[in-house]
C-alpha cells in the first residue's frame, strides 16, 4: 500500500474535464503533492453539479470525458508519478428517471430485478414526491396526462417535463385506448393500478415508502450490504482498482450503510491488501474509529474541528456572551436551543424515519409479548435520539459491540438525568431491541 504524503482534490464538472486535470498535473507535481483525489466521476444527473448523485455506477461519466478521457489522466499522472484516489458512493444513488435501475424500478414494482437493489419498504406503492401540491389538486389542475415517453414511445404519466412509465400489465394490448384517456377519473384509476404513488414533494419528510440521504429525497438508499447488489454497484471501481488505475477509494457516508464493518470487509477482500481506502465517517468528541474496520483512517473531520478548537479561545466564550445579552438580547440558554434544534429535527425534518422506526418497534413489541403504545415509542425514540452523542451504534444480527452496549446505558442514564417524561418501559424495550435481548425470532419476523 502506498500511502500518500499529500493529495489535491478535484471537483469534476463545472467545466473540470479529464483533459482540464490532465493539464495541471505538472503543477501539481511541483507542488509535491503524491496523490490527486476526484470526486466521484461515475455517470450522475444531467444537471449535476457534484457527482454525488450517481445514475450508472458501471460508467465513466461522458460529460466529463467518458473512458476515454479517463485513460488519458490515469497515463498522465502514471508518467508523473502520482497516484489516483476515487470518491466513490456506496450508501445512495439518484432516485431519478436517469437512473436505469431506479426507472426500471418505477415501471415494474416489487417485480423489477433491481426492487432489492434499493433499500423500499415495499409493504405499499412506492412513493414519488414530484409533485407541486397534492396528487388530487395536480389532477384537478390538469398537470397530467397520459402520453408516449418521448425516449421510449411507451405510455406513461406526463407531468410537465417528466414521463413516468406505466407498468406494462395496466396497457399491454391496449397502447391505443391508454393514450386516449383524458378524463380525470380515469386518470386517477390508472395511477391507482401503477406499483408506485405520486406525491407532492411537501410530504415526503414524514411519508417515504424508501431510505433516502439525510433529508435529500432526491438519493435513494442502495442495500449494499447484499452481495448481489455490492457485485453489480462495485464492478467498474474493482476493475479500475485491480488494473491499477486507482490506488485508493474515499467512501462517502459510511454511516449510511446498514453493516459498515461487513461492507468494509467485502470491499478489503475485493479491492485487496494494497488498496488505500479511507471513510467519511463524523466521530463524536472523544469517539475513535472502530478497531476492526479495515481502513487506514477517516477523511480529516476531527482534524478539522480541532482545528477549530485551536483558533478560538474557550475561556472567552463567557465574554462573549455578555456582551450579546449587552446588546438587550434574550439570555442564551445553549442547552435549551440544542435541545429544541435536535427535536425540530426528529419532529420535522425525520418524522418519516422516526415513525417507521416507531412503527418496527411497536412490530416487535407485539409479536415478543411485549406490549407498548405507539405514542410511547416514539417519546422514547425521540429522547433516546436526543441524547444519543455520537452518529451512530453498529449493531448486527450478531449483536452490538460491548462498548456500544455501555454507551446505550449511558443514554438512557442522560435521559433520567434531564427528567423529561417518558415511558420506562419503552425504552426498556427499544434498548432490549439494540441490544438483541428481544428474542431473534420476534426481531426477524417484524423486520420481514
Amino acid at each position: 500500500m502506498k500511502f500518500p504524503t499529500a493529495t489535491y482534490r478535484l471537483q469534476f464538472r463545472n467545466g473540470m474535464t479529464f483533459d482540464r486535470a490532465s493539464a495541471l498535473v505538472p503543477y501539481l507535481k511541483k507542488l509535491g503533492i503524491s496523490h490527486l483525489y476526484a470526486s466521484p466521476i461515475f455517470t450522475a444527473t444531467s444537471e449535476s453539479t457534484h457527482g454525488y448523485d450517481v445514475t450508472d455506477a458501471n460508467e465513466i461519466d461522458p460529460a466529463i470525458g467518458g473512458r476515454a478521457g479517463f485513460d488519458r489522466m490515469v497515463e498522465t499522472l502514471k508518467d508523473a508519478g502520482l497516484g489516483l484516489i476515487l470518491d466513490i458512493v456506496p450508501n445512495h444513488m439518484a432516485a431519478s428517471l436517469e437512473t436505469p435501475w431506479w426507472k426500471d424500478v418505477v415501471e415494474h414494482g416489487a417485480e423489477s430485478r433491481y426492487a432489492r437493489h434499493f433499500d423500499i419498504d415495499w409493504s405499499r406503492r412506492l412513493t414519488l414526491p414530484v409533485l407541486g401540491d397534492d396528487f388530487e389538486a395536480v389532477l384537478e389542475a390538469g398537470d397530467l396526462a397520459v402520453k408516449p415517453d418521448p425516449k421510449t414511445g411507451k405510455p406513461s404519466l406526463a407531468y410537465f417535463e417528466s414521463f413516468f412509465p406505466l407498468n406494462p400489465a395496466t396497457y399491454n394490448g391496449r397502447e391505443d385506448e391508454i393514450l386516449k384517456i383524458s378524463d380525470k377519473a380515469s386518470l386517477s384509476q390508472l395511477h391507482e393500478q401503477q406499483p408506485y404513488r405520486l406525491m407532492s414533494w411537501r410530504d415526503a419528510a414524514r411519508d417515504l415508502s424508501y431510505r433516502r440521504f439525510f433529508e435529500v429525497t432526491g438519493l435513494a438508499g442502495v442495500r449494499v450490504e447484499d452481495e448481489a447488489v455490492f457485485e453489480d454497484s462495485h464492478r467498474l471501481i474493482l476493475e479500475l482498482v485491480r488494473s491499477g488505475a486507482v490506488q485508493g477509494l474515499r467512501l462517502d457516508h459510511i454511516d449510511g450503510l446498514a453493516d459498515p464493518k461487513g461492507y468494509l470487509d467485502r470491499l478489503r477482500q475485493s479491492a485487496g491488501p494494497d488498496c488505500y481506502i479511507v471513510v467519511e465517517k463524523i466521530l463524536g468528541e472523544g469517539e475513535q474509529l472502530p478497531a476492526d474496520w479495515p481502513v487506514s483512517g477517516t477523511t480529516g473531520y476531527e482534524f478539522v474541528a480541532a482545528l477549530s478548537h485551536a483558533l478560538v479561545d474557550g475561556a472567552k466564550l463567557k465574554v462573549l456572551q455578555s456582551a450579546y445579552e449587552g446588546l438587550g438580547e434574550k439570555r442564551v440558554d445553549a442547552k435549551a436551543q440544542l435541545r429544541a434544534a435536535k427535536l425540530l429535527m426528529v419532529s420535522r425534518n425525520f418524522e418519516g424515519e422516526v415513525t417507521v422506526l416507531m412503527k418496527l418497534a411497536a412490530k416487535i413489541a407485539e409479536q415478543a409479548g411485549r406490549p407498548t403504545t405507539e405514542g410511547e415509542l416514539k417519546d422514547a425514540l425521540s429522547e433516546m435520539l436526543i441524547a444519543f452523542p455520537v452518529y451512530r451504534t453498529y449493531g448486527t444480527p450478531e449483536g452490538m459491540r460491548a462498548d456500544d452496549k455501555a454507551l446505550l446505558d449511558q443514554v438512557i442514564e442522560a435521559i433520567g438525568d434531564a427528567g423529561h417524561p417518558v415511558s420506562i418501559e419503552a425504552l426498556a424495550l427499544i434498548t432490549g431491541i439494540l441490544k438483541g435481548d428481544v428474542p431473534t425470532s420476534a426481531a426477524q419476523d417484524a423486520v420481514t
